[in-house]
């Protein structure tokens, strides 16, 4: 145990090359989580998500420092399937050396740097055979690396340095390219300055209102739209995201508002 984990420390040094590069296409991949969860990977992307790919080792102490900035926890909490609903964080473990006990820091301290299980609200995989082809086809040769794939399935690198807010500019980034035919048509949406309200022409399809400030933060919800006008809360002014959930996906549109 302990000579292997010495390889994979040598591993997760070596220079960053060999990764899969900026606007390859994502390999698809269906894993199941440490709770027994199936996700597909482009399952989440034609759903209209973007997907941040986690790829760690749990002995891994740069791995771990990263974990512990909680920047993937808070972009989930604030932007996953319980907040604005734009995207998706799945943690894949490399260490084909350790168990799932691994996770819960219930181990050699060179088998794992603590408790990854508690407080984090996205996915975590094991991935051992004979799944761990996934590895390969992401071109893996050290560690932490993380992608972000747009909906488009175009994969970009992420780099540890980043903070939750370019990490969360890198998600608009991808809705901008997701055009509205894609995924659903609600037809118009427009702003009214006068009223102060969202006008939506076929509100019916929509599930689901949610207005975004550029600091990331939900400003306004509504699960039930009744009517083709949505009052909108006294908002200060500034540029805002209106993100219309629909049973076919997402739809952005931005809109300047003046108080």
């Amino acid at each position: 145990m302990k000579q292997s984990c010495v390889i994979l420390s040598v591993l997760s040094n070596v220079a960053a090359f060999g990764q899969l590069s900026d606007g390859s296409t994502a390999p698809d991949f269906t894993l199941v989580d440490y709770y027994g969860g199936t996700h597909n990977l482009y399952s989440y992307l034609d759903a209209g998500k973007t997907v941040f790919v986690e790829i760690f080792a749990a002995h891994c102490p740069t791995c771990w420092a990263y974990h512990q900035t909680h920047r993937l926890k808070n972009l989930y909490e604030a932007h996953g399937p319980d907040g604005s609903d734009e995207m998706m964080v799945l943690a894949l473990e490399y260490d084909q050396w350790n168990d799932s006990n691994a996770f819960t820091g219930n181990h050699e301290p060179w088998v794992t740097a603590g408790d990854w299980l508690t407080g984090t609200p996205y996915p975590i995989f094991n991935v051992e055979d004979p799944d761990r082809g996934v590895f390969t086809e992401y071109s893996v040769t050290y560690y932490p690396v993380i992608y972000k794939v747009c909906p488009d399935r175009i994969v970009e690198r992420v780099f540890t340095s980043q903070t939750e807010t370019q990490l969360y500019q890198m998600v608009q980034a991808c809705q901008a390219t997701v055009g509205m035919d894609e995924w659903a048509d609600p037809g118009d949406i427009l702003y009214d300055p006068r009223s102060r309200s969202l006008l939506i022409e076929r509100f019916s399809q929509v599930q689901r209102l949610l207005v975004i400030d550029l600091q990331g933060r939900v400003v306004q919800r509504q699960d039930v739209l009744t009517t083709s006008t949505v009052q909108l809360v006294d908002l200060p002014t500034g540029v805002y995201q209106f993100c219309l959930g629909t049973a076919e996906g997402q739809v952005v549109r931005r809109f300047y508002v003046e108080r």
